[in-house]
This record gives structure tokens, sequence and C-alpha cells, in this order.
């Protein structure tokens, strides 16, 4: 689970990621409220499984509440910390049974990626997005491994193409100013920053 704390470590510190409280630029319907809600309760009720508490880490990271994902991370790894590969089984027999579940290749995707397996990370993430062509945190986090992976045109690229779908992401606008930064142009690393901090100020 090391793997799954350190990608939400690099979101964190890299994209500031935004304390969710009252406001925030990704609406959530009813339908992702009532499943953040299920998610929590379960693992109210079973504290030590840390498979709920993945389960509601990865529901957060599709709300925008990547801080509070961080948080249920490090319980997961607190709890086993060997639960990386297991992960990558159960997400991966979920995903035969639901195949068209966006939700459940997302999971399947960040198990991936909890076991090294980058590009195949970014392949579920660009299959995600091929069933659901505006899921922005799915190309928020195919620029993430990108840049992890020092694959910095292609991290731009889809920073960018996150942000034509929903341009008040504060975190996508702070990646792609890191992204331009690390390319060495610094006038346009500054603009995606500023902007980056002007949402956030606004509560986004």
């Amino acid at each position: 689970m090391k793997k799954a704390f350190l990608l939400f470590m690099f979101l964190v510190a890299l994209l500031v990621a935004i304390r969710m409280n009252n406001a925030h630029s990704f609406d959530l319907t009813k339908d992702l409220k009532d499943e953040i809600e299920e998610k929590q309760w379960l693992v109210k009720v079973h504290p030590n499984n840390p498979q709920y508490h993945f389960e509601l880490a990865i529901t957060y990271a599709y709300s925008n509440r990547i801080e509070d994902g961080l948080t249920e991370l490090k319980k997961v790894d607190e709890i086993d910390k060997s639960f990386a590969p297991k992960a990558l089984n159960i997400y991966s027999k979920k995903l035969k049974l639901f195949p068209n579940d966006w939700k459940a290749r997302f999971r399947y995707a960040f198990a991936l990626y909890f076991n090294n397996k980058k590009k195949e990370a970014i392949k579920e993430f660009g299959k995600i997005i091929k069933q659901d062509p505006d899921n922005v945190f799915s190309y928020g986090y195919i620029a993430t491994i990108y840049g992890e992976m020092n694959e910095v045109d292609d991290a731009i690229d889809h920073a960018k193409k996150a942000l034509e779908i929903d341009s008040n992401v504060a975190a996508i606008h702070l990646l792609l100013g890191a992204a331009y930064y690390k390319k060495g142009q610094a006038g346009l690393g500054f603009q995606e920053t500023f902007e980056a901090l002007r949402l956030r100020s606004l509560g986004y």
C-alpha cells in the first residue's frame, strides 16, 4: 500500500489538494453523495477493514476530495501494509463481473498503479474516458502518472484536456503549472500556479 500512499502524497504536495467542506468546483450528484455516505457508513461499522477504507478513498478520488482520500489511504496502510496485491486481485475480478462499470474500472486502475503497473493503469483510465468523455479526474490521474514517469508533454496534454472539461479544478491547474516548470517554461508555470491559488482562494 506504500504506492497508494505515495500517489496521494504526490497529489497533495504537488497539487495543494483542497479541503472540501461546503464549497467545491465539482458538483456532486445525489447518487454520488449517497455513495459517499454508504462508504462512510461501512468504514464506521468496520473500522479495521482495509478494503472499505480503500473503497471510500477511491470514491473520494473521483469526487474531488483528494485530501480526504489521502486520510483514508493512510488508514489502509496502517491496517494492512500488504493490501496492494490483494486490491489488484479483488478489482480485477470485479471488473470482469462489471466490465461496463467505470467506477469498477477506476478502482482497478488504481490497483494497477499500486502494484507499479503504471502504463496499464493509464490504459484503464483511458478506457474510462472512452466510456465517459467528461471524466475530468481520469484525465487528471493520467496526467499525474505521466508526470511521475517524466513524460512531461503527455502530462501537460492530459492536464489541458481535464481543464477543457472543468477549468475550475484548482488541483489540475497546479499540476499543469508544475509540469510547465519541469519543462523549463517558468512563465506558463507561474500563470497556472497563480490561477490555482486564485481558485483555491475562492473555495475551489
